[in-house]
């Protein structure tokens, strides 16, 4: 027997011995939902409910197997039957039983997103039509409609509508036929997973079967559900009522992969009779963060009312730092870490976006500090970083051929042999200078009428970029060729074009392309082997669910975050929701810092109204710079 009361707070307890009927439990950060829901299954088990009987759905493989190794570490019950797993998890199982239903075979393939991308690939290759854009694009749009229960129309206005519109047809054909190959090969995607899933329980046989199927479900992460997902679990318990979903409104920041925070918001109104629990007590922060995290979400207007505590009581007060420029931000956290690099493990540096962490990875790799990114590559090896990186190296020498094949493969059609044939012309000559002013010689000797377009666009580029500045090459790299690309050949080509931006910014802080490309190159090889040792930098969406002792949250510049996007969007309080999150990542030492001027306006910048709310005297702070933080040399490339 599970001694429940010795093992978990009142808060948990009341949510193990209570569950029954429909259940919103809502659990801030740090103060146990995952015990929580373990201990509500093991507690099942022991009144004798059957393991079969139990369905317990999670966003990930991990969380699943983490809490299915839990319930078996406690529970002395026969817990081998319970279904557990990720939404997708238990749609593959539900639908290998009934697929006929649907006019599949119990035997279909899921493919994964490559798969997918192939297909749609050569869907797309095979119309020829201009301005469609690539698989990886489609394939986005694609699924954003399918979670967001939205039109392909809708999506491609609210979050594509940079591109073309008049692919429109082509878009609704490319679709079509892709659910067609799909049905005639019998493969599912992983969005299939979910919305045949949804199908299924349209039929009213099945939806009898399996909504009684299940007395207990139990699901992790309530805020991140989208509509499909809602609907399901809808419908899976509509036969018993026996629904318990744990989730924090405050910490819902996925809206932009169709995560839908009204499913939690809404949660009674669809379940008559529901239960609400809060679980406020956090193990993981001091006081004085709590509270500064209280003070932060209280200014939404759409969500729970809740008060996180402190069990670990009064600790240091959150520093807000504004330094001059992302410049000194970025030596102050390096200099920092140097002196404390014993906690560098139990460190993170988190950002809104990506490109709010390259000034700070040059510095880091500059004064050779080890640092992982989380959940991705490092900002300078980063494809279209690379890609820029690669243009700009051939100012500096001509005869670097992997920048030259580099830029000559973003070009559509063109190959290994185009590129090598272009390549070998270029070689036959002493300086761009020259090369430039033969260039109807080497257009001439060009066989293939596509590659001597290609070189046609890439020799405008050299020309118009040739006697610019380091900020002017990259704009007319951008302007010209590469802002297009991306739109084309990337979901998220607006976070890749920032990044771009950034590098134009910092590029005036250079005196030569020489040491900017240098200071990229450094970076980009440095000391691999170490990182595991180092700091974590992390997105704020890929550290939810983490902690660390020490925590910097940086750029909290108003514009950068919130991001202007936001702002002009009127989504401030999904903005609002991921400061939240950041700043609770964190068990003792908070640092929030912000720049006060904006090297891309050219004029002073505001700290981040989230910043002013939790601290109304923000203007008037001192400004940290060059001559507060003393270091022995010369801040060699800005």
């Amino acid at each position: 027997m599970i001694d429940f009361n010795k093992e978990l707070n009142k808060e948990q307890s009341k949510v193990v011995y209570e569950g029954d009927g429909p259940c919103l439990v809502l659990s801030g950060p740090g103060s146990g939902k995952t015990r929580t829901l373990v201990y509500r299954a093991a507690y099942l088990l022991e009144k004798g409910v059957p393991s079969d009987r139990i369905l317990l759905l999670t966003f990930t493989k991990k969380a699943a197997e983490e809490m299915l190794s839990r319930i078996k570490d406690i529970s002395p019950d026969d817990q081998s039957e319970i279904c557990g797993g990720t939404f997708h998890h238990a749609g593959n199982l539900f639908l290998r039983e009934f697929a006929s239903k649907l006019g599949y075979s119990p035997h279909f393939i899921i493919i994964d997103k490559e798969d997918s991308k192939s297909i749609l690939s050569d869907i797309i290759k095979k119309r020829k039509e201009e301005g469609v854009p690539k698989a990886p694009v489609v394939q986005s749009i694609i699924s954003l409609a399918v979670n967001s229960k939205k039109r392909i129309e809708e999506v491609l206005e609210e979050q594509f509508s940079y591109l073309d519109h008049g692919i429109m047809d082509a878009l609704l054909d490319i679709h079509k036929e892709y659910e067609e190959r799909k049905k005639d090969q019998n493969l599912m995607d992983y969005d299939d997973l979910l919305l045949k899933w949804r199908e299924l329980l349209e039929i009213p046989d099945v939806l009898k079967v399996l909504s009684e199927r299940f007395l207990y479900i139990l699901i992790d992460e309530y805020q991140d559900t989208n509509l499909l997902q809602d609907e399901i679990v809808h419908k899976m318990s509509s036969a018993h009522g026996n629904i318990l979903v744990v989730g924090d409104d405050s910490q819902s920041i996925y809206s932009f992969r169709a995560a839908n925070i009204d499913n939690i918001l809404k949660f009674s109104e669809k379940h008559s009779g529901a239960k609400i629990f809060k679980l406020e007590t956090n193990y993981r922060s001091t006081f004085e963060i709590l509270d500064m995290a209280n003070n932060a979400i209280m200014n939404n207007r759409k969500g729970f009312p809740k008060e996180l505590k402190s069990v670990k009581g009064e600790g240091n007060f959150p520093c807000i730092i504004p330094f001059s420029g992302e410049m000194d931000q970025a030596r102050y956290i390096s200099n920092y870490l140097m002196e404390n690099d014993k906690e560098a493990h139990d460190t993170a540096i988190l950002f809104r976006a990506h490109f709010h962490s390259v000034e700070l990875e040059l510095e880091l790799a500059r004064k050779n500090v080890p640092y992982t990114m989380r959940g991705g590559m490092k900002f300078v090896e980063q494809f279209h970083v690379k890609d820029l990186m690669a243009f700009l190296r051939i100012f500096l020498n001509f005869r670097d051929e992997s920048s030259l094949k580099r830029l000559f493969l973003r070009q559509e059609g063109v190959g290994e042999v185009g590129s090598r044939q272009v390549i070998d012309e270029f070689l036959k000559y002493n300086g761009l200078q020259e090369v430039l002013s033969k260039k109807k010689t080497i257009l001439d000797n060009v066989s293939s009428s596509r590659n001597r377009k290609t070189l046609e666009r890439l020799f405008f580029l050299m020309e118009e970029a040739a006697e610019k500045d380091i900020k002017e090459k990259i704009s007319v790299f951008r302007n010209n060729f590469y802002d297009q690309f991306l739109d084309l050949s990337f979901d998220n080509a607006g976070e890749r074009k920032n990044d771009l931006k950034r590098i134009e910014e910092m590029s005036l802080k250079y005196d030569s392309l020489e040491r900017m490309v240098a200071d990229f190159s450094l970076s980009e090889n440095f000391k691999k082997e170490r990182e595991n040792k180092g700091v974590t930098l992390s997105t704020i969406h890929q550290a939810k669910g983490l902690e660390w002792k020490n925590v910097f949250v940086i750029s909290l510049k108003e514009g950068d975050f919130p991001h202007s996007k936001a702002i002009q969007e009127n989504l401030i309080e999904e903005e609002r929701r991921l400061f939240y999150v950041a700043i609770t990542r964190c068990k003792e030492n908070l640092f929030l810092t912000y720049p006060t001027y904006s090297l891309r306006e050219r004029r002073a910048s505001s700290p981040s109204r989230f910043l002013r709310e939790i601290d109304p005297n923000q203007e008037d702070e001192d400004v940290i710079d060059d001559e507060i933080i003393e270091e022995e040399g010369e801040w060699e490339a800005f």
